[in-house]
């Protein structure tokens, strides 16, 4: 069977994790099927495939734009694939035979307004329904759709009727390997890379982006209300790029007077994002993880981070509690006061401390790359197989 993969995000954040992921493992477990990945020219020079079945195919083309319905369009019709995984959603309109799409979550669907996007009203308007459009037609050609979650599962039946349930596989994503890897030995060294990153005290981390329906306002407040009340230094982290989103967010810190005490790492960074040797310093070294999101597919950094030893406090989230189930502190996302008290008790509560921390270790081994691409390589067999939608 010759299989696509269409990697054109591979170098990126979010998606990109999970494609690099699957790749690795998939060149791992399989020495049977023929690969082509399809990457843009900076993908190229980041991907050099291990298993000689693995073959490289260069579609500098932009994600969403007309060269992706036309150029990319041709590019898979001269592949010849049996079948095509696009591990996003972004499906060309017009390419005529089997595809798996992997749909992370559905967040554009429930945070969509003025707050969640620094466009212009009329280019936002038009973006946000080219993604609803794009989506409903990437369910409705797929022979599979894979999910992170049960709640994305959900969520997708509850947004799009009529799609058959069975259709809809649900796979869990893991903990990167390579991350863990780069856990520094040198206290010393650590130490000094902090300081260069303005962190000279204890600090709670969070690490993902800015987006909206991160909450992150919400976590700001929480954390000077704890300040106040504990006369601590303690640091908020904020581990993520530096984009319009995190740049708001600095003013909104400025507003609560917290300059100096909320981190923004990445701006020490020579590209502006957080290099993966510093977040193994930053994960290694936090005092708790913290993590307030409204809504989200799987949430792999909370996840990380109990892979680093790390106590993990966590919005009541149904995804939350999937993943996590008991290994964490819960919390209110909307609730000020309930952060702020989970806050006082992760930090006070040695005992609650180490029993998170052991249990954070125990739920990491549910969750595994290379268990997720078995399955995913089983779904691929399996479309191949099939002649009619489900």
């Amino acid at each position: 069977m010759k299989i696509g993969i269409d990697a054109r995000l591979y170098e990126a954040a979010g998606p990109g994790r999970y494609i690099r992921n699957l790749i690795r493992e998939l060149e791992q477990i399989d020495n049977e099927n023929d690969y082509i990945i399809f990457v843009t020219g900076a993908g190229s020079k980041l991907y050099h495939p291990q298993n000689p079945k693995f073959k490289k195919w260069i579609s500098d083309y932009k994600i969403y734009s007309m060269e992706e319905q036309t150029v990319f369009l041709r590019d898979l019709i001269q592949a010849r694939l049996d079948l095509l995984h696009v591990p996003h959603f972004n499906v060309p309109a017009l390419y005529p035979r089997k595809v798996v799409v992997t749909i992370h979550d559905l967040i554009m669907h429930k945070f969509a307004g003025k707050k969640a996007t620094t466009l212009p009203g009329p280019s936002y308007f038009f973006k946000n329904i080219a993604y609803k459009l794009v989506t409903i037609f990437a369910t409705r050609k797929a022979c599979r759709i894979i999910v992170p979650s049960e709640t994305v599962k959900n969520d997708i039946q509850s947004f799009y009727s009529g799609i058959n349930p069975k259709k809809i596989i649900v796979t869990y994503e893991g903990v990167d390997d390579s991350l863990l890897k780069l856990s520094p030995i040198d206290t010393k060294g650590s130490t000094v890379r902090l300081e260069e990153m303005k962190i000279t005290n204890k600090y709670l981390l969070y690490v993902g982006s800015s987006y909206v329906h991160k909450n992150l306002n919400i976590l700001l407040i929480a954390y000077r209300d704890f300040l106040e009340k504990s006369a601590t230094n303690l640091h908020l982290v904020v581990a993520g790029r530096i984009d319009n989103f995190s740049q708001r967010l600095a003013g909104f810190a400025h507003a609560l007077k917290l300059d100096g005490k909320v981190i923004f790492p990445a701006r020490y960074s020579e590209n502006e994002y957080v290099k993966e040797e510093d977040l193994a310093i930053l994960y290694k070294n936090a005092t708790a993880y913290v993590f307030p999101s409204l809504s989200e597919g799987f949430s792999i950094t909370p996840l990380e981070a109990q892979a680093f030893g790390i106590p993990v406090v966590l919005s009541d989230i149904p995804t939350h509690k999937e993943i996590f189930q008991d290994s964490v502190l819960y919390f209110n996302a909307e609730s000020v006061i309930e952060i702020t008290e989970c806050l006082s008790k992760i930090l006070s509560d040695e005992n609650l401390r180490f029993d998170l921390i052991r249990k954070g270790n125990e739920n990491v081994k549910r969750f595994s790359w290379k268990k997720m691409a078995e399955q995913t390589l089983q779904i691929y067999k399996e479309s191949a197989q099939f002649r009619h939608k489900l």
